[in-house]
């Protein structure tokens, strides 16, 4: 096959959540090893969140908070927690993006997320030469402290305006996503891939014709 555009989601896709995202991680690490002190209300609030996030419930209230939380955060945190992340995406998946990479895939990172965590984990991971572009909300960083949020990539469709703004037709794209924040892309691609690791999502989008897979080394069968 030529080569194609491999669009893929970070959370859920490149990053095993188990059981935290890369969002939820950076705020448990806030939470418990940063040595702030903060009210207990306020940790009660975020544990309530996360959960919520985490159950795909209260998603906006969710982002609003996670970016009034962060303000005012070490860079130092951010590292610290991409290092952990990386280490979460198993070497059989590191060979499998480096393959596709070799192979002239022209490959990119679209999330909803927040890109400092997905940009920062590909590359602790050794993965971030393999992708032309890692799009999200980035965090916007003064004087080594975490100031606010650029939000670049806030709703599904977002994903899909990004693609046809750069003229890149669904015909020769391949997306890879895991979740509802991935549906708009998955269906306007030709080649539409769920990670689908404990096969709920297999069920639950049962009317979607996508190919469902349990690892990321699978897709190597339909590039």
């Amino acid at each position: 096959m030529n080569p194609m555009t491999i669009i893929w989601d970070f959370d859920g896709t490149l990053l095993p959540s188990d059981p935290f995202d890369s969002e939820q991680s950076l705020l448990m690490y806030k939470l418990y090893e940063a040595g702030e002190k903060l009210p207990l209300f306020l940790r009660a609030l975020t544990r309530f969140l996360i959960y919520a996030d985490n159950h795909e419930h209260l998603r906006k209230t969710f982002k609003k908070f996670f970016n009034w939380f962060m303000q005012g955060t070490s860079v130092t945190a951010l590292d610290r927690v991409c290092q952990r992340l990386a280490d979460k995406i198993p070497e059989t998946d590191r060979q499998t993006i480096l393959h596709l990479k070799d192979e002239g895939h022209n490959m990119m990172v679209l999330s909803c997320g927040t890109a400092n965590l997905s940009e920062g984990t590909l590359k602790k991971a050794g993965l971030d030469h393999c992708f032309t572009a890692i799009e999200g909300n980035r965090f916007d960083i003064k004087n080594g402290l975490i100031a606010d949020m650029t939000l670049n990539v806030t709703h599904p469709e977002d994903k899909v305006t990004f693609l046809i703004e750069k003229g890149i037709s669904p015909d020769s794209t391949l997306a890879v996503g895991d979740g509802y924040t991935d549906i708009p892309l998955l269906d306007w691609a030709t080649i539409s891939v769920m990670i689908d690791r404990t096969g709920q999502k297999q069920r639950k989008y049962v009317h979607k014709k996508y190919h469902f897979v349990k690892s990321i080394p699978e897709i190597l069968e339909m590039v």
